[in-house]
């Protein structure tokens, strides 16, 4: 009896200190990610229907990771960039054979949930947790450009998928691509010459079919912050 009770007071402090010391039964975690990002941009519309990577464009910009949990990751970004089309490109030529080109730069500014393939981090004492993982992203988002009548905003929804890697204790490198669906069909109309893009076959357009696209395709560096404080389980007894 007195072996049981002295097992029962040393065991749990015995356990405490070497996950103190070797951080082997604990699980470090951040609060979440601040960073930058590189790559380019490019446009799906009227004066390019199905091509991708098509006419691509340099763009940059910064995102900052919020964690929710090992899979759950709230982010938001914004991103520098621009698009062109040229009717010229396309298989299916416009109405009367007319053809028009535009460029436009714009900002985006999104709030992406994303979704972890595998728990995200630092291996340790849970062996599901991983330093790499596939990920999957959806979100609003606002896109701000100049118009020929002025300074221009507008919806977007985003969707996407990306892929990253964490090295060393706190710095994320990945990939991700996604797509941003406008709400309009007058993003590619930049003047008078090339006002035809908008809604060029008279279809009309909704919410859902006829409206413009850009894509963005980057590679991003970010660091953890904030570190939070780890639980350390021990046996109860």
């Amino acid at each position: 009896m007195q072996y049981k009770k002295r097992l029962k007071i040393c065991l749990p402090i015995v356990l405490r200190v070497c996950c103190g010391l070797s951080g082997m039964t604990a699980q470090t975690r951040y609060f979440g990610e601040l960073g930058i990002l590189g790559g380019g941009s490019f446009y799906n519309g009227d004066a390019n229907s199905t091509k991708v990577f098509l006419e691509p464009h340099l763009a940059f910009g910064g995102l900052l990771r919020i964690n929710l949990t090992n899979r759950g990751v709230l982010k938001v970004n914004v991103i520098r960039g621009a698009v062109s089309g040229d009717s010229r490109n396309m298989d299916n030529a416009l109405p009367g054979g007319v053809n028009a080109e535009f460029e436009r730069e714009f900002w985006d500014v999104g709030l992406h949930f994303e979704h972890n393939f595998f728990k995200y981090g630092i291996r340790t004492w849970d062996r599901e947790v991983k330093r790499h993982t596939p990920y999957i992203l959806l979100g609003p988002g606002i896109t701000i450009y100049d118009e020929w009548r002025g300074t221009e905003l507008t919806f977007n929804f985003t969707y996407g998928v990306g892929y990253k890697f964490k090295f060393g204790k706190r710095f994320n490198l990945g990939l991700e691509w996604s797509m941003h669906k406008l709400f309009i069909d007058d993003f590619d109309v930049t003047n008078k010459d090339n006002k035809i893009l908008d809604d060029p076959y008279q279809m009309g357009y909704s919410w859902i079919k006829n409206n413009d696209y850009y894509s963005t395709v980057f590679l991003f560096l970010s660091v953890d912050l904030i570190r939070k404080k780890s639980k350390c389980n021990v046996l109860q007894f």
